[in-house]
């Protein structure tokens, strides 16, 4: 058998878990960090503190969620899939979106390609009409 490499779906899953491990290693350093700053271990950083804060901000999806699973329910299984209902009901509206502007794309092409073949048979059957009547 022939040897093939990596698929480019693998290739792009491997980049993925790449790029989540290194976030996720990130992630927890600052969370180190942000712990030691509360025990008075270290000394408070305003400056990096805003940065996380700032950081947080642009997740209002997944904060909001965690907040309103935390308030609303008990059961960490049921706290712990809010995140992803909302995350997927947010993928599918984007999803929906997405097809809704190919659909509106193709038919744009689909009139242009019609106004531009209505306009051609139209000079052909014009110039037909003008060299029956000179004969």
């Amino acid at each position: 058998k022939p040897m093939r490499g990596p698929s480019d779906a693998e290739v792009k899953l491997e980049s993925l878990e790449s790029s989540v491990r290194s976030m996720n290693a990130r992630i927890n350093a600052l969370l180190q960090y942000l712990r030691k700053v509360e025990s008075g271990k270290l000394p408070r950083d305003e400056s990096l503190v805003r940065s996380v804060d700032g950081l947080l901000q642009q997740l209002p999806l997944v904060i909001g969620s965690l907040k309103e699973a935390s308030a609303h329910y008990s059961s960490a299984s049921v706290a712990g899939m809010i995140p992803v209902i909302e995350l997927e009901n947010e993928y599918n509206d984007t999803m929906l979106l997405s097809y809704l502007a190919a659909v509106a794309k193709t038919a744009k092409s689909l009139h242009l390609y019609s106004e531009k073949f209505r306009g051609a048979f139209e000079s052909n059957t014009n110039q037909e009409m003008v060299r029956r009547a000179a004969f």
